[in-house]
């Protein structure tokens, strides 16, 4: 849903088009900019163009509650709590500037910010913040986070002070709840349905405002009474739809365009074009996956699991099928940068996945009982052969060159893959259904390792509409250190509940990590500086919030050049 943070169900992105929308399940989009130059800008008007809708129109939806809100609506409108990097953890107070754990982890207070107005000159108070929570109460399917199933009750106890009363302690909610969009009650408390709310005229307390909205672009302008307009150096912030990547990629060329999100092989040429200005930095933010369907009487076998993640030939998909962006993975599932919550067996260093050896995966079949039949292709005692269909969106361009490149891999050590095209909504589908041997997927992430793993292993999301934990691991081992994670705000008790869970992923193979999925971030200096850099990464970079207000915090970090 549009509400929730730290999302990436989908890490494979189209090489020609990118989708119009970014929902729960999915990314890609692009922003690019314009200042002084190409977009009809003046010498005193800063001007912002950022494109994330390529191909189509847009449909109003100002509603960030909306599946399918317009770009620009959360953090430049609507703001948050607070502002959790999606991959540091880091926090930054927003319309909360503090926050406080009580009742054994079953209360939760937070004081809001005084003197903020919301864009029609109305005073922001945490009363907004109760309204807001109990919206989602009471309309269900604006609850993408599932919050309610934890809460008892969100009341104000004073214009300043706002209290969230859990059923039982479960801290880990802390992140889905900073990171709500807060609406003003004075006008959504006759909205109705907040997922089906167009909000033609949005009121927010965030640094823009809606000029204007047509189908092939909308506009915004600096919001003169956000309570941190000196920080605002833009003045307009123009988002129009082009008819595709290449498009995008041509606009950036000729110095109309400086912030970008596509997957493309063509960003490296455009990096090249001007080394001093432009730059790609794609951002690391979860495991790409081959998920195994454990019902699978093959594949519920450690030991075939172990073959296949042994033969693939992971260095290969990330040179020839991600054109070098994403590397390979970790076994644990951890990512670069989350080295703090290895286990002591691996002195700090994160473990990467070594050079394919489909020799070693043929000789470890063979040791354990499985037999090469004719064809090249292992059977087990029964004659069933090692032969797996693994599903994959037709249009993931990169996913599929990955899966032809293991395919070849896998071949070699005496496993046949076989590639099942299929359409996006039947990707989704057949995925939360259980319905393949193999799939590929990216997955969840957040401030912590927790956010990828608990959806992932959970026995809980085996079915119903959590249905996240695809490849339906089972553990009671796992459960209990996922228990014991969520139950505590105490860091010790969760670095050790984490480690439990990356040596499960290590060891036991619930999933096979393949590559680390990347957010793509390329921008140019030329015309703005200030942009998130590996030296500064104070948020995720993308043309949308990945993480709940990530363009808000690079709105109030842009500087026009002079």
């Amino acid at each position: 849903m549009a509400s929730t943070s730290f999302s990436l169900a989908r890490s494979g992105r189209r090489r020609v088009t990118i989708p119009a929308l970014v929902t729960f399940l999915g990314i890609a989009s692009l922003l690019v900019s314009a200042c002084n130059s190409g977009g009809g800008s003046s010498a005193t008007k800063h001007t912002l163009t950022a494109i994330c809708s390529v191909g189509g129109s847009y449909t109003e939806n100002m509603s960030p509650f909306s599946p399918n809100v317009n770009c620009g609506v959360e953090g430049l409108i609507y703001e948050n709590l607070e502002y959790v990097n999606g991959v540091s953890g880091k926090e930054t107070p927003m319309l909360a500037t503090s926050y406080a754990w009580s009742n054994n982890n079953t209360t939760l207070t937070f004081q809001t910010r005084q003197g903020v107005k919301w864009s029609d000159g109305k005073d922001f108070s945490a009363n907004d913040v109760a309204f807001t929570f109990n919206m989602l109460k009471t309309y269900p399917a604006a609850d993408g986070n599932g919050l309610w199933q934890h809460l008892a009750s969100v009341a104000a106890s004073d214009p300043n002070t706002v209290v969230f009363t859990f059923q039982s302690a479960f801290p880990t909610d802390l992140p889905f709840i900073e990171g709500t969009y807060i609406v003003p009650q004075h006008l959504w408390s006759s909205a109705g349905d907040p997922t089906k709310f167009v909000n033609s005229t949005p009121v927010g307390t965030g640094p823009m405002k809606l000029k204007s909205f047509s189908p092939q672009i909308i506009t915004y302008v600096k919001n003169s009474t956000y309570w941190q307009a000196d920080k605002v150096k833009v003045d307009e912030l123009d988002y129009p739809v082009v008819s595709s990547n290449d498009v995008a990629l041509e606009k950036m060329e000729a110095g109309q365009a400086d912030w970008t999100a596509i997957f493309d092989p063509a960003v490296n040429a455009f990096v090249q074009k001007d080394t001093a200005h432009n730059f790609s930095y794609p951002v690391p933010v979860v495991p790409a996956q081959l998920v195994p369907n454990l019902k699978n009487p093959l594949l519920g076998q450690l030991v075939v699991r172990q073959a296949i993640s042994m033969a693939l030939d992971r260095h290969e998909m990330s040179v020839s099928g991600e054109a070098g962006f994403e590397p390979p993975a970790s076994p644990t599932g951890l990512m670069p940068g989350q080295e703090a919550y290895l286990s002591a067996q691996y002195n700090g260093t994160l473990p990467s996945f070594g050079p394919a050896n489909p020799s070693g995966a043929d000789a470890l079949l063979q040791q354990s009982g499985f037999t090469k039949g004719s064809d090249g292709i292992y059977a087990d005692a029964h004659g069933n052969k090692l032969s797996f269909k693994v599903t994959v969106p037709g249009d993931f361009s990169d996913y599929v060159a990955d899966l032809q490149i293991a395919q070849q891999s896998l071949k070699a050590a005496g496993i046949d893959l076989q590639l099942n095209k299929v359409s996006d909504d039947d990707w989704r589908t057949d995925r939360a259904s259980h319905n393949f041997d193999l799939i590929m997927t990216g997955g969840f992430f957040g401030p912590t390792p927790y956010y990828y793993l608990q959806p992932l292993l959970a026995s809980t999301h085996i079915s119903g509409a959590n249905a996240t934990n695809w490849e339906q691991w089972n553990d009671a081992t796992t459960d209990q250190l996922l228990a014991q994670y969520a139950s505590t705000s105490d860091p010790a008790a969760q670095k050790q509940a984490i480690q439990g869970l990356t040596d499960i992923m290590a060891k036991d193979l619930p999933v096979i990590p393949v590559l680390d999925a990347v957010q793509f971030f390329e921008y140019t200096t030329t015309h703005w500086t200030g942009w998130p850099t590996p030296q500064n990464p104070y948020a995720i970079g993308s043309a949308y919030s990945l993480a709940a207000g990530d363009n808000e915090q690079v709105i109030l970090h842009l500087q026009p050049v002079s």
